[in-house]
């Protein structure tokens, strides 16, 4: 089981998902809902206390229906510096971060989905089982993968949405598991190295059969 996200530039990348070795008596829905869960527990525990990690997980606990209808459409654009102000608390949690990471860590905006062509130029690649998770494309210091970070996690909630726009159970179901993962930074509760647990209990949680 593997998911792929190939960045062509700051502007494009594709998005790859293969269930093999997962169980196949469970639908492809669960299992994209299982990668999604992983995928960005793995990104929230990567990023730390980064406040790029704070605005990712701050927009997963606020994004609703309309946020993913607008996502599919290409038509969602990132809250301003004083919105996002407005958002930082969660659940009586206040969370602060520099606004600045908007514009230098951020922005511009959102690359576009494209079809696969071949290996990008910056890759995250994960896989189960057992769980890996790794990345290639920015040098030894990871030279701003703090961008491709956040925008990947976006971008695979943008690809579920879109893939799935007619389905509003799909999509509720999706967006209780983007909240959860956002909750889980948010209170710490993300453990380092193998993520899958955790995402196993948050399908569980949704009322999601994994």
């Amino acid at each position: 089981m593997e998911l792929k996200i190939d960045f062509y530039s700051k502007e494009e990348l594709a998005i790859r998902m293969d269930f093999s070795g997962r169980d196949q008596l469970l639908a492809n829905e669960t299992n994209e809902l299982f990668l999604f869960s992983c995928y960005t527990l793995r990104q929230f525990s990567n990023l730390g206390n980064h406040p790029v990690a704070k605005v990712l997980a701050v927009l997963l606990t606020t994004f609703g229906k309309d946020t993913a209808i607008e996502l599919a459409h290409d038509k969602y654009e990132f809250p301003s510096s004083s919105t996002l102000h407005y958002l930082m608390s969660f659940e009586g949690v206040k969370i602060s971060v520099d606004y600045n990471v908007l514009r230098d860590q951020i922005m511009p905006g959102m690359p576009k989905l494209v079809y696969f062509q071949g290996e990008g130029k910056k890759t995250f690649t994960m896989t189960l089982h057992p769980f890996q998770f790794n990345i290639k494309g920015f040098g030894l210091l990871g030279f701003q993968v703090n961008f491709y970070a956040f925008h990947s996690v976006i971008a695979l909630l943008k690809y579920l949405a879109k893939k799935h726009i007619d389905d509003e159970v799909y999509l509720d179901h999706l967006l209780q598991v983007a909240k959860y993962c956002g909750k889980a930074h948010i209170f710490q509760k993300i453990p380092l190295g193998d993520q899958v647990a955790l995402a196993n209990a948050i399908l569980k949680e949704a009322n999601i059969t994994s």
